[in-house]
């Protein structure tokens, strides 16, 4: 099984979310259960790497196309991204969660 995480931001940057999120699939990891995060650059450093393990946890960043206040268009994010059982898009009224609804099912 394969659960699909999507959130606008993602570690280093810190909150609720993006702890929650971290730790979810940090646990699904070490219980077998793949659980990949698809992220941006917003609120880290680009210079930080597009693909790496975080703890087990497969985090892949993508460019913002441009944001729109705190809305971070990054279309990028979903070409190819069809190999998932489950969908979980962290937070709402943001790009990837509404675009998560488009993806094949």
């Amino acid at each position: 099984m394969k659960i699909l995480r999507t959130i606008e931001s993602f570690l280093p940057y810190v909150c609720g979310p993006v702890n929650q999120a971290f730790q979810i699939s940090k646990r699904l990891e070490a219980r077998g259960v793949r659980s990949p995060v698809l992220t941006t650059y917003s609120d880290v450093d680009s210079r930080l790497p597009a693909s790496e393990i975080m703890e087990g946890v497969d985090v892949t960043r993508f460019p913002v196309l441009f944001p729109l206040m705190r809305y971070c268009v990054s279309p990028k994010m979903y070409f190819g991204q069809a190999d998932f059982d489950i969908l979980h898009s962290h937070n709402y009224r943001n790009f990837p969660t509404d675009a998560g609804f488009f993806l094949p099912d």
